[in-house]
């Protein structure tokens, strides 16, 4: 561990002056040696690479950064004492070994995570491992640590995995790498590769509104090659952008086929890499091809992967805003795939948003995939984008994804991709199976608008507005205050006559609406049934009003809830008497504690409540059951069998024609705890609506007319 006060040796050379372990120079010559001893050399290589290390070094600087090497190479020695060990780069380790088996591997891999959990300080680290075990037949012994150092590199993007074996799928996935890089040349020279054109369908009309082109190796040796394979080889000796621009030219070529046959055109999206920005002036060469076969603009599109839009913000930005300021579309591909998502929409602008086909995978089993899809497509055409799902499978996802307001879709469920020749003519390409491009603007403006916002009409102003009034109230015992109130209940405020700053708004009380009592009244028993909301309607300034009332919580005598409320007589006509009217209804339903409708096919709506009642009506619109139910809660036993006679709605008209009069009226005794027996007054009259019967029911209590005859409505002689 002292090697910097050793003298200048050989055997110093092979030396790694932070660690005193092996240098890769030491352990290729360790390897080379111990392969003609008569025991056989080395057996197993285990190949370790510190993930994060950079982060560390950042964050606690070059000294921090070699203490924990210093650290992890010491618990190394520690565990896999016997063995030799190599520091080969700034976080990797080799370890040597003619004694571990595979079964034991694991096991002293997990002491090593351990054990490093003591030099992490406050940043997580992860140690992944690559694990080859000589078959005895490697041609150069310093084979098994390129082998160990692909088992490892094969599980670098894979978050939950920490070790990997070398085996035959992962030697035969490595020969296929290999495989690609030797022929890529011929392929091109041979068309080995083709275009395969995966259909776009618009959500509304179910028609192809367009394609995403998709290159295929296909090979007289492999056959299918995987783009999930060559792309990354590809991009890895950056030849990837000489793919696309081959692709873009077999695109344009077919594109110009297409509209010289001359039946249905649509858009084509060609994907490009981050190497093709910085391989090549892509731009000039995507406008070279397209007018080489004189393909308009807004019939290419544009897709950039998010893993290549988080490399270069500034530099990319540029070439992005270049492409639109021609006419060309720009998509965000696999959204949701990496980590930068929401900041990368944060810096650039885009036409549409490309929804990764991971997130439909878990539709059928995991819920929460449906709301974050919703999320995406709310937040997505609040900033003005477009949207398209990728992987739709199922007319269940399809359906979903219309709801919500998806404007495009592709997946399986409306064909797998196919190359140019498969494609039947005429029938594929009629305006009955295909968009006719001409829509595509006024597509695209019916597609903008936001179906679950609260503020679909409004311009897109990038403004955060709820138009939903809500406002979070705090109850004591002799107060109440709003904790908050969000714009759109302050123009509700408005709409009543009651005005203030936003600071006056932040602080009010509400004390200057009418029978505030019962709305503090409604909040508790808002706090009694927290699953339900309480509802109470009353009258403002002449105005009827609407809230609904949800319980949040309590601390000590403040209770605090939330508030939805409508100002109803804002839906009234605008001339004098229909206002007048509107005003007067009010206020003659304000001498009612409640206000129920009931219909002739046997149904009811509450209308009007200005109690601690629930509305019932609400969870039992079926009117008998409804009676039968009310009864049961508020009424006296031995009164109610002849309440639910009273309220025998198929016999009301006949009853009011025995009596002579416009309605019946009946009293019953409030089973109601406080209310001591009261007596209520309850009143039905039926009117004739669009040719069929209705019937309102008015409840008050008898007491109030009593004393409103002998005292007059405000209690004075």
């Amino acid at each position: 561990m002292q090697a910097n006060n050793l003298p200048l040796t050989k055997e110093n050379e092979q030396r790694d002056d932070l660690t005193g372990l092996l240098n890769l120079n030491g352990a290729l010559q360790h390897i080379q040696h111990h392969s003609q001893d008569n025991d056989g050399g080395y057996s197993v290589i285990v190949y370790l690479n510190v993930m994060n290390f950079k982060s560390f070094n950042q964050q606690y600087g070059f000294v921090g950064g070699n203490e924990y090497l210093r650290g992890i190479a010491g618990e190394i020695q520690s565990i896999f004492s016997g063995d030799e060990i190599a520091r080969t780069g700034g976080d990797q380790f080799i370890i040597l070994s003619k004694k571990l088996t595979a079964d034991s591997i694991p096991e002293k891999l997990e002491q090593v995570r351990t054990a490093a959990h003591k030099y992490e300080r406050a940043l997580t680290m992860r140690i992944k491992a690559g694990i080859y075990i000589s078959d005895g037949n490697e041609p150069d012994p310093v084979i098994m640590i390129d082998r160990a150092k692909i088992a490892c590199d094969a599980i670098i993007k894979v978050y939950d995995k920490f070790e990997n074996f070398y085996d035959d799928d992962l030697k035969k996935r490595n020969d296929l790498r290999q495989y690609v890089i030797d022929n890529f040349a011929k392929a091109f020279e041979q068309h080995y590769f083709k275009v395969y054109y995966q259909k776009e369908v618009r959500a509304l009309t179910e028609k192809v509104c367009g394609y995403e082109a998709l290159a295929r190796w296909i090979d007289p040796v492999y056959g299918m090659i995987s783009p999930a394979i060559f792309v990354g080889v590809l991009e890895d000796v950056h030849l990837i952008h000489k793919l696309d621009l081959y692709m873009i030219e077999r695109v344009c070529r077919e594109l110009r086929d297409d509209i010289d046959y001359g039946m249905a055109v649509v858009p084509i999206s060609v994907n490009l890499s981050q190497l093709d920005f910085e391989l090549c002036d892509i731009k000039a060469e995507v406008d070279r091809c397209r007018a080489k076969y004189d393909i308009p603009p807004y019939l290419l599109n544009i897709e950039i992967t998010e893993s290549a839009i988080a490399s270069g913000e500034t530099f990319l930005n540029d070439q992005i805003n270049r492409f639109r300021e021609e006419g060309y579309q720009v998509w965000m591909d696999d959204f949701g795939a990496g980590y930068s998502s929401l900041n990368n929409l944060k810096t650039y602008d885009f036409d549409v948003l490309k929804i990764d086909m991971n997130f439909l995978r878990s539709f059928d089993t995991n819920k929460r995939s449906k709301v974050i899809l919703a999320t995406i497509i709310n937040m997505a055409k609040e900033l003005g984008m477009h949207t398209l799902a990728e992987g739709v499978e199922t007319r269940e996802q399809f359906e979903f994804l219309r709801g919500i307001g998806c404007e495009k879709m592709q997946g399986y469920l409306f064909g797998k991709p196919k190359p140019y020749e498969d494609f039947v003519r005429p029938d594929e390409f009629t305006f009955e199976h295909c968009e006719d491009v001409k829509y595509k603007a006024y597509y695209r403006s019916i597609g903008a608008i936001n179906v679950l916002g609260n503020t679909p009409l409004r311009d897109k102003n990038m403004d955060v507005f709820n138009n939903l009034p809500i406002a979070l109230l705090e109850l004591t015992d002799s107060t109440s205050t709003a904790l908050y109130v969000n714009d759109a209940y302050k123009m509700f405020l408005s709409s009543l006559g009651v005005k203030g700053t936003d600071a006056e708004y932040s602080r009010i009380e509400f004390a200057g609406m009418s029978d505030f009592k019962k709305l503090r009244s409604a909040a508790r028993s808002a706090e009694l049934s927290p699953s339900k909301r309480s509802e109470v309607d009353f009258v403002v300034n002449g105005s009827l009003v609407n809230t609904k009332i949800r319980f949040i919580a309590r601390e000590g005598e403040k209770i605090a809830c939330a508030l939805v409320s409508r100002n109803m007589s804002l839906n009234s006509d605008e001339n004098k008497l229909a206002e007048n009217v509107h005003v007067a209804m009010a206020h003659v339903f304000n001498q009612y504690f409640r206000v129920d409708l009931y219909d002739d096919n046997g149904t009811v709506e509450n209308v009007f409540l200005n109690s601690n009642q629930i509305p019932v009506a609400d969870e039992e619109p079926n009117a008998v059951r409804a009676v039968q139910r009310y009864s049961n809660m508020y009424l006296f036993p031995e009164e109610r069998e002849r309440f639910r006679k009273f309220y025998d709605i198929p016999s009301v008209l006949d009853r009011v024609k025995e009596k002579g009069a416009d309605y019946i009226v009946d009293y019953f005794h409030s089973a109601i705890p406080g209310d001591d027996g009261r007596m209520q007054m309850y009143m039905i009259l039926p009117f004739n609506y669009n040719g069929s019967w209705k019937y309102i029911s008015c409840c008050r209590y008898a007491d109030e007319i009593n004393d409103e005859l002998k005292y007059g409505k405000y209690g004075t002689s």
